[in-house]
């Protein structure tokens, strides 16, 4: 931990840490001066972190490419120490000495001319533009970007990481600050710029209107997920209806209807500058904003509507990030370590296929292969009241069969639910269940035998059940008359293990 006074050692010249700036969500801030000269810098500590996690060795590789982003509009980074000589890692960086943009807009009292805000506006796209030519910053909002000498800048891209591991919700996972967050953020789905302009649009609506975009929802996943901001121009009527649509365009539900790239956005503000001065100014106003009024209604409607592909979405998500950091990953390095010991005619192999939304992965070895699928649960997996009684289900202490059921195991969710089998027709059942402590849900294995053995049933034991199989027996786990299911939470890690003994 630094202290004032101490001694900072920094591109051959010592640096004394002069005074304490603040506390930011990776640690402290400093100000530091050159000792013998005037240079001054502002240092941050990396005050949470291990260094054996993932997410610092992610974090000291983006510290290394943030290192290369010049740009007026970016806060430089100067250097760092990833640990190895001091106790504690720290960033420096350029100094903003003029405060952040949310102070700028705190002591705002009146609404901001389009003209400022468009300068405004221009200034951070090129920052960004620069920005995401390296990396996707993650964690764009006011706080996060500084004033020094009129010129606003970003700053804080490669920290978004180890700020949330420290400070995340239980209800979102990923990376950023949760009034900022793009929607598709909340299904793990994969980071592009797309997610950093979702959050600029909602910095940009905040800069010309005084208020966030979607108000102040108690639950900010579902305001993302759902709310249609109004339009611009309705909350500020010094901003016309063209950089109103811009805006709107780059807080688009879905990524592919935002902009594709920042010189896009560049292009469409510069169209509203020029609209600005042409002849038929007003009348070009009416006719946008009457198109955005209409735009805005129509997606109001689709909004509601999608309410439960969002959620499926989501939920999709959740079951393809745990596949690939669970087992697609876990094998894929597996892969390589094996074929690494064995001559090349010896070695192994993985296959890896989405059909219909199952996953389904071969990893082959020795002349033996493990066959695994995987998937998220929808609404065909529920077991309705007709298909109950068809099977004999008239009634149930523990079930309300008057309506369709949706999997559970022993009251909890089922997320998703698959199988591995094995080259002797042995095999178990992965369950992803619910879990009390976060989104990510709970392992279980389901090891299935016959409770009768007849001469004419040779099936090897334990094995597992196919998708029709599961959505049957799910919920008479602990009451079937035809097979013993036996249930067994497993921590992540071990998945591979189990997957790797049917060899």
């Amino acid at each position: 931990m630094l202290d004032i006074n101490d001694i900072v050692h920094f591109n051959n010249d010592d640096y004394t840490v002069s005074s304490f700036l603040g506390q930011g969500g990776m640690g402290h801030v400093f100000l530091i001066k050159e000792k013998n000269g005037t240079k001054k810098y502002a240092l941050k500590t990396l005050q949470y972190y291990l260094e054996d996690t993932d997410t610092y060795r992610s974090l000291i590789n983006e510290w290394e490419l943030a290192q290369n982003i010049r740009h007026e509009n970016v806060i430089s980074y100067r250097g760092f120490d990833d640990g190895s000589v001091s106790k504690t890692p720290y960033l420096i960086m350029d100094l903003a000495e003029d405060g952040s943009l949310q102070d700028f807009l705190n002591v705002q009292k009146v609404m901001l001319d389009e003209q400022l805000c468009l300068n405004i506006f221009h200034q951070i796209i090129d920052g960004m533009e620069a920005i995401n030519q390296v990396l996707v910053h993650r964690d764009i909002k006011p706080d996060n970007i500084f004033i020094n000498n009129g010129v606003f800048k970003i700053a804080d891209f490669g920290l978004a990481k180890i700020i949330q591991d420290k400070t995340r919700s239980k209800t979102f996972k990923g990376w950023g600050t949760e009034p900022y967050i793009a929607p598709e953020a909340y299904r793990f789905e994969k980071n592009t710029i797309q997610m950093d302009m979702y959050s600029i649009g909602l910095v940009f609506f905040q800069i010309a209107g005084r208020e966030h975009a979607l108000g102040s929802p108690k639950d900010w996943e579902t305001a993302h997920l759902m709310t249609v901001p109004k339009a611009l121009n309705k909350v500020n009527n010094k901003i016309s209806p063209k950089v109103a649509e811009v805006i709107n365009k780059l807080i688009e539900k879905r990524p592919k209807d935002r902009y594709q790239n920042w010189n896009e956005v560049r292009n469409e503000l510069n169209v509203a500058t020029d609209n600005n001065k042409a002849s038929y100014r007003n009348s070009v106003n009416r006719l946008l904003d009457k198109k955005l009024s209409k735009d805005l209604q129509i997606k109001e409607i689709e909004s509601q509507n999608n309410l439960k592909d969002n959620e499926l979405l989501r939920r999709e998500g959740i079951v393809g990030y745990q596949l690939e950091k669970v087992i697609r990953t876990p094998l894929e390095d597996l892969l390589t370590q094996l074929n690494k010991t064995v001559a090349r005619s010896e070695s192994a192999e993985l296959f890896y296929n989405l059909a219909d939304k199952i996953h389904d992965i071969t990893f082959s070895f020795d002349g033996k292969k493990v066959g695994i699928w995987f998937s998220a649960i929808d609404q065909s997996d529920e077991l309705s009241p007709s298909l109950l009684k068809k099977i004999g289900v008239v009634s149930s202490s523990n079930l309300n069969i008057s309506k369709s059921l949706t999997p559970k195991l022993r009251g909890k969710t089922v997320l998703a639910w698959g199988a591995v089998n094995f080259f002797d027709s042995r095999g178990f059942n992965l369950l992803l269940v619910q879990s009390e402590d976060d989104e990510y849900g709970d392992w279980y294995i389901l090891r299935n035998s016959n409770l009768v053995s007849t001469p004419h049933n040779n099936q090897a034991e334990p094995f597992a059940l196919d998708r029709k199989g599961l959505r049957l027996f799910i919920y008479f786990i602990d009451e079937s008359c035809i097979y013993k299911m036996d249930v067994e939470a497993i921590e992540r890690t071990d998945l591979i293990d189990l997957i790797t003994d049917g060899f």
